[in-house]
């Protein structure tokens, strides 16, 4: 028995996405092109904005980071109308879908008939809301069937387009894709970070993840949804309750606890293995001793292996403190009171109360830093020799670009 697969995709937020079966090629359709300044960023918005003519046929959209409008099916007469169709299959095979990554990246075929959107396409539409996936099927006997998920999202090209998740199944068809031989492009059932954790649509929280690569037991991370979701914790200071005086083992392994609200130092071995699976970017947020928050973004974060010393890469900063407090660790070695890997003439690490950190000569950044029994960590202004000591929490977190 032959099955023609067809998927659909709409979204919760309310938007509507759709791969439609058409049964045969000799079966007439419509097709009304739509424009306007403004254009619609998926099929859902142009049925709520083109009242007058809400026909199934040809729109042209601009989803969020996609750099020019390009023409789509939508399809406004099934389960509610606003369905954006992405892929079409029909009994002709008129359209060879044997085709390069390239090509699926790209897009082929026809919106009149046989048809692949292209993964770059779907990539920045089911990323600019959350979207349901419908696929409609027709056999060979001629029934019909559907499934739907509530979830559908699909990675960038940086991660090949993963199929990272479909959510709860629904229809009137097995649950093929999580069931079946379609599974095998899905999510892994472990997060390799918490962008993966962040698109299957959880909120704040510990996770088990185990980035690629990584050749040890999942590990337990705090994931933060905020600031546009998906970040992995791996620094965090809340009070003196947790000593960041350790040996070059101590900060390799890492320590402290994930918790929302807990002291920890995530691992430089993790943040090696992590940070070179994808590329990063790094948020640092402060809170100074006059409760004034500080956020310092850097567009490049990546953290070099055990050879390399775990050498610090830092992209350009951005953010409201006034001055990149990270520019004298760019670039610079991870020392420890046992590993001296600074620029200066003794060791930072043992002047700075044993703390580890990218020390050049020695800081302007020291978040890392214990003193006086209690939490001193620090920011240096080099240029006008300004100090902001005694910072009251700090946070580092990093997500995928």
């Amino acid at each position: 028995m032959a099955c023609l697969i067809l998927l659909q995709m709409f979204s919760i937020f309310w938007s509507s996405l759709l791969v439609q079966k058409v049964h045969s090629s000799t079966e007439g359709s419509s097709y009304f092109f739509y424009q306007q300044p403004a254009y619609p960023r998926d099929c859902q918005e142009v049925f709520q904005q083109c009242t007058s003519n809400n026909a199934s046929g040809v729109y042209l959209i601009k989803p969020d980071g996609y750099e020019v409008a390009f023409e789509v099916y939508c399809d406004n007469h099934l389960d509610g109308g606003g369905w954006t169709v992405f892929q079409r299959r029909q009994e002709d095979n008129t359209v060879e879908f044997g085709r390069t990554f390239s090509e699926y990246r790209e897009g082929f075929g026809f919106l009149s008939g046989e048809f692949w959107l292209g993964n770059e396409k779907l990539s920045l539409l089911t990323n600019q809301k959350r979207y349901q996936l419908r696929i409609d099927m027709t056999n060979s006997a001629g029934s019909s069937f559907y499934v739907t998920y509530d979830l559908f999202r699909i990675s960038d090209d940086w991660g090949n387009y993963k199929l990272t998740s479909v959510g709860q199944y629904n229809g009137t068809a097995d649950a093929f894709i999580s069931q079946g031989p379609a599974s095998t492009p899905s999510a892994p059932s472990t997060p390799t970070d918490c962008y993966d954790v962040f698109t299957s649509g959880s909120p704040d929280g510990v996770y088990t993840i185990q980035p690629n690569g990584w050749t040890g037991s999942p590990f337990e991370v705090y994931c933060n949804m905020s600031h546009g979701g998906g970040w992995t914790v791996f620094q965090r200071r809340v009070d003196g309750s947790v000593s960041f005086n350790h040996n070059w083992d101590g900060y390799k392994a890492g320590f402290g606890s994930a918790g929302p609200n807990e002291n920890v130092w995530l691992g430089n071995e993790i943040l090696y293995n992590m940070t070179n699976q994808k590329n990063y970017k790094l948020r640092i947020d402060v809170v100074k001793q006059d409760l004034v928050d500080w956020h310092m973004n850097y567009d490049l974060f990546r953290v070099n292996s055990e050879s390399n010393n775990y050498r610090l890469e830092l992209g350009t900063y951005t953010g409201n403190a006034g001055y990149d407090y990270m520019s004298d660790h760019r670039g610079q070695d991870f020392s420890t009171p046992d590993r001296d890997n600074d620029a200066y003439s003794y060791n930072c690490a043992t002047i700075y109360d044993d703390a580890g950190w990218w020390y050049k000569n020695c800081y302007t950044a020291n978040l890392n830093n214990d003193a006086f029994g209690g939490y001193y960590f620090a920011l240096y202004k080099r240029d006008t020799g300004t100090y902001h000591y005694y910072l009251r929490y700090s946070q580092m977190k990093f997500r995928p670009i």
